[in-house]
């Protein structure tokens, strides 16, 4: 059975909107010069939250849904990441991970590779250098979803994963630990994915513009 795969990530993405809201706390929901909407959210656990959605059915019959978690610069704790590029009739790529910054071995990597290892996909992805440079093992990475049993159970370890990563995810802090450096290396690696700027481009939006999203909301780095 296929189902209106656009709706349901639309669905989905108000849902960790609002978990992301009701959680933390608004930092910039209006980001000027770009016509998508992005919301950055922050809290006592975790450093930053940002929710990107391109809706682009209208003109371009697409929908992406993007989201990352940073932990506070002395937490060891992984980032989540989430992203689903939806067609008409398809969700032609998804990605979900728990991906390290300074202890592949933390105990919510492990979580999530308990909850990830018997789920099975369709047309699972094959992963360029840069991906698996700083995405783990266990990363969900799938094409061509479009029935409606594999698409539940997609949203369904989407908002699992991020309940277990936003009340676990600042526990492990350390006072005297500095984590950019690690934070920053992930930042680096996605910046190497050709993809993003390709895709926003070929929507209509000038190059100069997306590289600028991506080196300064999208993934910033410290520097």
């Amino acid at each position: 059975m296929t189902v209106n795969v656009q709706d349901r990530i639309e669905k989905l993405a108000r849902d960790i909107e609002y978990k992301l809201a009701t959680s933390g706390k608004l930092f910039n929901n209006h980001i000027e010069g770009y016509d998508w909407h992005n919301a950055i959210f922050h809290s006592g656990s975790y450093r930053r939250a940002h929710v990107e959605i391109v809706d682009k059915r209208q003109s371009h019959k697409i929908y992406i849904l993007h989201c990352t978690i940073f932990p506070k610069l002395n937490d060891p704790g992984p980032i989540w990441g989430f992203d689903a590029v939806c067609g008409p009739n398809k969700i032609t790529g998804t990605f979900l991970d728990f991906s390290a910054t300074a202890d592949p071995q933390h105990p919510m990597m492990s979580w999530f590779a308990e909850e990830t290892e018997d789920l099975q996909w369709n047309k699972p992805r094959e992963l360029p250098d840069w991906a698996r440079a700083i995405f783990s093992p266990s990363m969900i990475a799938a094409g061509n979803v479009n029935e409606e049993a594999e698409l539940e159970s997609l949203c369904h370890i989407a908002m699992k994963s991020l309940h277990y990563y936003l009340a676990n995810i600042g526990s492990y802090k350390q006072e005297d630990a500095d984590y950019r450096a690690e934070q920053d290396r992930y930042c680096r690696y996605q910046k190497q994915n050709p993809h993003v700027v390709r895709s926003m481009v070929s929507m209509g939006v000038e190059e100069t513009v997306i590289r600028k999203f991506v080196d300064e909301i999208l993934f910033p780095e410290f520097g």
